[in-house]
């Protein structure tokens, strides 16, 4: 897979996450939580796409992958805190779920293909 259909995957996995998760907390935070998602996943994603590309001979592929998601996070949980806007916890356990499922989407892909 490219990097352009990863991220438009990444996006609708992630954005499909938010929303179910956020469905109770009322209209506007739902709609704000899944543009969220597509907004920081637009920056983030190339970023975590070339960063473990570059770096991986250095910590390995998943050593890599785990650093990098970890960043990912966080930047993605600071977006949630104040663009939703969402408590501190409850920002990181939207942004740790829902790059767990686009983590997983995309590892199951992959795996498909060995």
């Amino acid at each position: 897979m490219d990097q352009s259909s990863a991220l438009a995957a990444s996006i609708a996995v992630e954005g499909a996450v938010v929303a179910l998760l956020l469905m109770r907390m009322g209209r506007a935070k739902l709609l704000r939580g899944i543009a969220v998602a597509a907004l920081a996943t637009l920056i983030t994603h190339p970023l975590a796409w070339w960063s473990i590309k570059a770096l991986e001979p250095a910590a390995g592929y998943w050593g890599m992958v785990a650093a990098v998601e970890v960043l990912v996070c966080l930047a993605e949980a600071m977006a949630y805190r104040f663009l939703v806007p969402l408590t501190w916890p409850a920002a990181l356990a939207v942004s740790v779920t829902a790059n767990a499922a686009s983590t997983l989407a995309g590892l199951l892909y992959y795996a498909t293909l060995v």
